[in-house]
């Protein structure tokens, strides 16, 4: 397959706004879990509000709060509506350009604004490497401070293999690099999909539904995703999704933390 002649294939948009809450009308028993939901917030209202037995007057704000925790948080972007939800200090994805097809080209690091917040998520994407590699960085507070998982193609054994090297930034300094075979063969021009699991200290890498590594790292407790591409790589990326919660009770969460 020759670069520049891949067409896209783009999940379902859930949301012109990039955050999905509900995608349709919920079946009856969704409704009454969203019932039973808000019979639990009203009940934290409800005691919130009582002058007497000791109850703290921010007990609902706590309420909503663990709602928002609790609800579903879904970004989607094919990069079709610009780069001004990706942020590089105070500039944004200005190294990056686009090719004739829609994909991006990822330059200097640069962070899905909206996911800045985040602690724990799935990363999605779809990637082709044109040369050497191209890198995705996730628990990202900032350039200095980020966990880096990045594809390389390895051209130091008779047949090109897909390698993943790990590394953390923290403040600016990068420790030791790990790598790891994909364990399928390369084929060069195919688009790749990437599947990252973000939990706790855990961290979890699949290509094309394949694991290629486990590790664990209690450095950088919350931040974003982003894209980069080093010096002499060039990748397309078609698309990039950030989710977490996606189950019945965020959605309905979701929903709830929207009124």
């Amino acid at each position: 397959m020759k670069s520049g002649t891949t067409s896209k294939q783009t999940p379902a948009k859930l949301s012109p706004s990039r955050r999905i809450v509900l995608t349709q009308s919920p079946a009856p028993w969704q409704v009454r879990g969203l019932i039973a939901l808000f019979a639990v917030a009203a009940l934290g209202a409800t005691v919130a509000l009582k002058p007497s037995g000791g109850s703290e007057p921010g007990m609902w704000a706590r309420v909503r709060q663990n709602i928002a925790k609790r609800a579903q948080v879904d970004l989607f972007d094919d990069f079709s509506a610009g780069l001004d939800g990706w942020v590089n200090g105070d500039m944004g994805a200005s190294t990056w350009s686009y090719d004739g097809n829609g994909f991006v080209n990822p330059g200097a690091l640069s962070l899905m604004a909206q996911s800045l917040a985040l602690t724990d998520y799935d990363v999605d994407s779809q990637v082709q490497i044109e040369a050497k590699g191209v890198g995705l960085a996730f628990r990202a507070a900032g350039s200095g401070d980020y966990q880096a998982a990045r594809l390389l193609i390895d051209n130091s054994t008779r047949v090109p293999m897909l390698m993943l090297e790990r590394y953390s930034m923290v403040g600016g300094k990068a420790s030791k690099r790990t790598r790891a075979p994909y364990p399928g063969r390369y084929e060069p021009g195919k688009l790749y999909q990437v599947h990252l699991q973000v939990r706790e200290d855990s961290f979890t890498l699949y290509v094309q539904g394949q694991l290629v590594d486990y590790w664990t790292d209690p450095r950088l407790k919350f931040g974003g995703v982003g894209l980069f591409c080093g010096a002499g790589e060039r990748a397309r990326v078609a698309w990039i999704r950030v989710s977490h919660n996606s189950d019945t009770m965020g959605k309905l969460c979701a929903l709830i933390a929207s009124i």
